[in-house]
């Protein structure tokens, strides 16, 4: 089977049609900017935060714009019984899921994008600042595609998939409060701590080994995830 860009196309023209006529999507994609406009609001928030202020709604971001949304959709076309039929098509599994995540990707860049505007772009390198959103944006792309595929209904993906992906994004920030030992360790390992903790690391010019470290999280997760999405997405596609 070979690969094809007019297949890809198609299903990524598909997708936006789809998208367009879904209001949940612009009211996902809403809540990070509303959430930008109130951290940058908030004059309580010292100086030393503001890599927060930056870093949590782009994080946002890419979990409910890219990986909810991604989630949303796909399991509604599961309920619709039309990703099935994608599935037994002479698409492959890649085109499949990169014509998928082609519009939420688009989605999620534009809504960062805005996000950016009005917080304001820390004082670091933006090389390094690109590649970890980058990473990120594809590990919380892949994981809501597994979420989708799992899940049976677009509801059981809200109640399940949501919490989970927020925990990737709020993890990090109010589990050191807790104190508690298995949780950070648990949160020591998640994506969204490591790339909080890698910009961190740039902009505090603390050394290459702490941004090396978060730098092969992130690419083990993509590499984790990605399988993941594959054995789900081959197993969903012969089930009876």
């Amino acid at each position: 089977m070979t690969f094809s860009l007019n297949r890809l196309l198609a299903i990524a023209g598909k997708e936006w049609k789809d998208s367009v006529k879904n209001p949940q999507i612009l009211l996902m994609a809403g809540m990070p900017i509303v959430f930008s406009i109130l951290m940058k609001g908030q004059s309580s928030l010292s100086e030393g935060n503001t890599l927060d202020r930056f870093t949590v709604p782009v994080m946002i971001a890419i979990a409910v714009v890219g990986a909810f949304v991604q989630a949303l959709m796909i399991s509604e076309e599961k309920e619709k019984n039309t990703l099935r039929a994608l599935m037994l098509s002479p698409a492959s599994p890649v085109e499949v899921l990169l014509g998928k995540s082609a519009m939420t990707t688009v989605y999620t860049i534009a809504v960062m994008i805005v996000c950016m505007l009005i917080t304001g772009i820390p004082a670091i390198n933006i090389g390094y600042l690109v590649l970890f959103i980058l990473l990120l944006l594809v590990i919380f792309m892949a994981l809501g595609t597994s979420i989708g595929l799992i899940s049976r209904t677009a509801s059981e993906t809200s109640i399940v998939g949501l919490p989970i992906l927020l925990f990737f994004v709020f993890g990090p920030i109010f589990a050191p409060g807790l104190k508690v030992s298995f949780v950070m360790d648990v949160i020591g390992f998640i994506p969204s701590y490591h790339f909080m903790e890698g910009l961190s690391s740039i902009a505090q010019d603390e050394g290459m080994g702490e941004l090396w470290l978060s730098l092969g999280n992130l690419l083990v997760w993509v590499v984790l995830s990605t399988l993941l999405v594959l054995f789900i997405y081959r197993g969903k596609r012969f089930d009876k």
